[in-house]
């Protein structure tokens, strides 16, 4: 009986297979790399190669990977001590690898275009101060895929990217500098004195009532001087996030080794009139009392990005929410009292906590209907800012796109 043997089948190579002569035959120069001579022989095309390195090159991966295939095949079989359960792992690792093999064009044209987006962002950033630069123009170096990315993030907070870039921040900041444990004490949706959060600092007191009411501020003077309120609070937000305390309470003050002095020259140039006896400035809008602070902001910090106007005014409605209890006080009104706390210290000027006083008692005349039109010009403040701020973006975007060709 005879048998009759398959044809063998045939391999295309990508690139030529060098027909040894008589010299070749004895130099065995490398059939892949052209350069060595080679002592090995492929089993399957019979190339002639000079190392593993050529062995496994791209251009021969049409015999080296079924090699290493079958090999592994081989000794999943031959080993008497893998069992069949052992094996079936084996073969769905080499599944999992022949897949991914099958995705690794589409993989590594991903990354060349990710090597590329890094080339890109490199080159621009060569001879770049990063330290100092303004943060718009840092932002506009970026590939226009990162910035999307970036800005989706930002107009979705509870994102996992934003997540991510709010930790990572965070990280940075406790790197660089000691933070409190606790948050400031307006995160908190308790307002006893006895607020038992533990991450969140404990309500500051109000000016205490005795001295209130040795005051007779003249009538309808508290609403007159609301906004000269919205700007007080301002100031003091502003102060407490950027110095990085819960409250100005004289442990915040030792921990975070900034001086009750440090924290009084702020106020000063935030909200001068309030240290200032004869001062007679008087806002008649929400408008011109951030505007009085954000530019006296500007002059300490060189390009503020308006996020932190906008940050600011987002804290103040829950603030100047009017309570729902009888009795129960604004939340804002802890801002004053914490104010008061700080400059009636002892060897501090009379002028600031008799203002603060007197702006505690006046303030009293408001009605729940005034507090809530307070609130509200806020809201419409934050939703014109954020407004202004999106079409500022895509206006930028657009301007940086290149022009198309017609």
């Amino acid at each position: 009986m005879s048998i009759t043997h398959p044809k063998q089948k045939q391999i295309r190579l990508p690139f030529a297979v060098p027909r040894p002569g008589l010299s070749q035959a004895q130099k065995r120069v490398c059939g892949i790399c052209r350069k060595n001579d080679s002592h090995y022989t492929c089993p399957r095309c019979n190339v002639a190669y000079c190392s593993l390195a050529c062995f496994r090159d791209e251009s021969h991966v049409q015999c080296s990977e079924p090699f290493y295939k079958s090999t592994v095949l081989d000794e999943i079989a031959a080993d008497p001590k893998a069992d069949f359960e052992e094996k079936k792992r084996m073969m769905e690792m080499l599944k999992r690898f022949e897949d991914a093999q099958a995705e690794g064009e589409e993989f590594i044209a991903e990354l060349d275009e990710e090597d590329e987006e890094e080339d890109e962002l490199q080159k621009a950033l060569d001879g770049l101060d990063i330290e100092n630069i303004d943060s718009n123009k840092l932002f506009h170096l970026l590939p226009q895929q990162h910035r999307d990315a970036f800005l989706a993030a930002i107009r979705n907070p509870d994102s996992e990217e934003a997540r991510e870039l709010l930790k990572s921040a965070a990280e940075d900041n406790q790197a660089d500098d000691p933070i409190p444990s606790v948050l400031p004490w307006w995160e908190g949706d308790d307002l006893a004195e006895d607020n038992a959060e533990a991450d969140t600092a404990p309500i500051p007191a109000a000016v205490p009532e005795d001295v209130i009411s040795a005051i007779a501020p003249p009538a309808d003077i508290g609403v007159k001087l609301s906004y000269n309120f919205v700007a007080i609070v301002l100031a003091y937000l502003h102060i407490l996030l950027s110095s990085r305390l819960p409250s100005l309470d004289v442990d915040n003050l030792t921990f975070s080794q900034i001086s009750p002095e440090e924290i009084k020259q702020q106020f000063a140039s935030l909200v001068p009139f309030l240290i200032d006896p004869k001062s007679t400035v008087r806002f008649s809008s929400v408008r011109e009392a951030w505007t009085q602070v954000w530019e006296a902001i500007g002059q300490k910090v060189d390009d503020a990005p308006p996020s932190i106007l906008i940050r600011l005014l987002s804290i103040l409605p829950p603030l100047l929410q009017p309570p729902i209890l009888a009795g129960a006080m604004l939340k804002a009104a802890h801002a004053i009292g914490d104010m008061y706390g700080l400059y009636a210290k002892p060897k501090a000027g009379a002028a600031v906590p008799r203002k603060l006083a007197f702006y505690a008692a006046a303030l009293k005349q408001l009605q729940r209907e005034d507090w809530l039109r307070l609130k509200k010009e806020v809201e419409r403040e934050v939703q014109r800012l954020e407004n202004e701020v999106a079409q500022d973006v895509e206006v930028e975007e657009v301007e940086d796109r290149p022009a198309l060709m017609l």
